[in-house]
């Protein structure tokens, strides 16, 4: 569509492609003057595959107006609409979207990652990015993206375990339950805001058998590093579901810290672990608390008795 002068580009800086630091086409993109309707039936997007993919564009002047792209993404359904506008020496991108039924194991094995996370997940984003490079766009986009998912489950993990683990040392005794071998999700949603070049939780809400949790945090769009502290609610049904959570009423009056961090490239069972020692603290100061009340109490039964 651009012409010989855009594949003599392409070829001096091929190189640099991989990196996502060559500059942008922009000089080819300006050269391109069409309008069109494309139907591929498989378009191979970095180590993703778009499957039936259609698009209606307009391209002029540098600017790349696609008026409605959809597709097959992962067993998900994708429609979105964008610019891409080239005329300057640095780009500028406005791009809405939405992703439907999204296979996460399907996606995961696509980056080359341990598929520990199965369901479904559904977004939405609208996003605005400039730059002169892949990576500036990646590490300049702003805007919310709303994340849901069906059937979550985190496989060879077991958040049950990491919880009453901390709750059986505050009880001091042993754990000696078994557990079941992964974790799943009756909830787990998030509200995204995107900026800076970090994805940051505003929250993150899950719930599994017993167990709430919420958290905040921030990933890096460009490194893939991530720094979340959840908070963890248990229910004192938990001790049913396993005898060795036995919950006093005062850890259920506790937030149980989950401080979770790392890279996506390193084992998913380092990721997280709780904060007992702050646990512990809290403990202490609701009962210091709960015995000021009692005293102060008497006190005031004798005062006005």
């Amino acid at each position: 569509m651009a012409g010989p002068e855009a594949a003599s580009a392409a070829a001096n800086t091929e190189g640099d492609e991989a990196s996502g630091d060559r500059p942008l086409p922009l000089e080819s993109v300006r050269l391109i003057d069409t309008r069109a309707q494309i139907a591929v039936e498989q378009a191979v997007v970095g180590v993703h595959s778009i499957e039936g993919m259609a698009v209606t564009l307009r391209a002029r002047d540098g600017v790349i107006d696609i008026e409605a792209l959809t597709g097959e993404l992962h067993g998900g359904r994708l429609e979105l609409q964008a610019q891409f506008d080239g005329a300057h020496n640095k780009a500028t991108l406005d791009a809405a979207g939405s992703l439907v039924g999204l296979d996460i194991a399907r996606a995961l094995a696509a980056m080359d990652a341990d598929p520990r996370l199965t369901g479904t997940a559904n977004l939405e984003w609208q996003l605005t990015s400039r730059g002169r490079t892949a990576n500036e766009l990646v590490a300049a986009l702003n805007g919310p993206v709303k994340l849901t998912t069906g059937q979550l489950v985190l496989q060879e993990i077991s958040v049950e375990r990491l919880l009453c683990q901390a709750v059986a040392l505050t009880n001091q005794q042993a754990l000696t339950a078994s557990f079941p071998g992964n974790s799943s999700f009756s909830k787990l949603a998030a509200d995204i805001e995107v900026a800076d070049g970090k994805a940051r939780l505003r929250p993150l809400n899950a719930e599994l058998p017993q167990i709430a949790i919420e958290g905040t945090g921030e990933f890096d769009l460009l490194s893939q590093d991530f720094d979340t502290p959840f908070t963890a609610r248990l229910s004192p049904d938990l001790e049913q579901l396993v005898p060795a959570c036995r919950l006093s009423t005062r850890l259920l009056d506790i937030e149980w810290p989950v401080d979770c961090a790392g890279n996506t490239a390193t084992d998913p069972a380092d990721w997280c672990r709780v904060d007992t020692e702050q646990v512990l603290e809290d403990l202490a100061t609701n009962e210091v608390l709960r015995k000021f009340k009692k005293k102060a109490g008497k006190w005031l039964d004798k005062l006005f008795n």
